[in-house]
């Protein structure tokens, strides 16, 4: 029951730490934070439940401890970068609680869209070409490999939320 308490207070702590350390502007990626406060809070809680209860069983407290981290980050990531819940909000704030379709296209999901091919243009995968952009070879292998991921996880769809995307026009 100690170690259960333990990992508990780890997670508390880890959840308290997140949130004054992504406030500072400067620094890690929100992320590596994460990871080194989730690593950080639970070796030290794990060594002040040990010396206050005594000894105590280890896996119980990683278990919760670890849970709670990820379920924390999974919570955060969700709301840090949503497009949805931006446009949401920016709908709410909208006289009249409305935006046409082209003005959210254009202040919320090209700008995604464009900071996401840049970052695939930056990692080598992809290259700027007359039309547009074109895998590179690298970023042919690395498609592969995710869509060998992809068969081995089940999952057949490769588009946004279950659609497959057509690679070729109709006639």
């Amino acid at each position: 029951m100690n170690a259960l308490l333990v990992g508990l207070c780890c997670f508390a702590a880890h959840v308290a730490v997140t949130l004054v350390w992504l406030r500072v502007k400067r620094g890690p990626s929100p992320v590596a934070r994460h990871a080194a406060s989730a690593l950080g809070t639970h070796a030290a809680g794990v060594l002040a439940g040990a010396w206050v209860a005594g000894p105590l069983a280890y896996w119980p407290a990683a278990a919760v401890s670890g849970f709670g981290a990820v379920c924390w980050l999974f919570a955060f990531s969700a709301v840090y970068k949503s497009v949805s819940l931006r446009i949401l909000s920016q709908l709410s704030r909208t006289p009249g609680n409305a935006l046409p379709f082209v003005a959210i296209a254009e202040a919320y999901v090209r700008p995604e869209f464009e900071a996401r091919v840049a970052v695939l243009v930056k990692m080598g995968c992809a290259e700027e070409d007359a039309g547009g952009y074109a895998a590179t070879a690298a970023g042919n292998a690395t498609a592969r490999r995710i869509a060998g991921i992809q068969r081995a996880c089940g999952i057949e769809a490769s588009g946004l939320y279950g659609g497959a995307i057509a690679t070729q026009s109709s006639p």
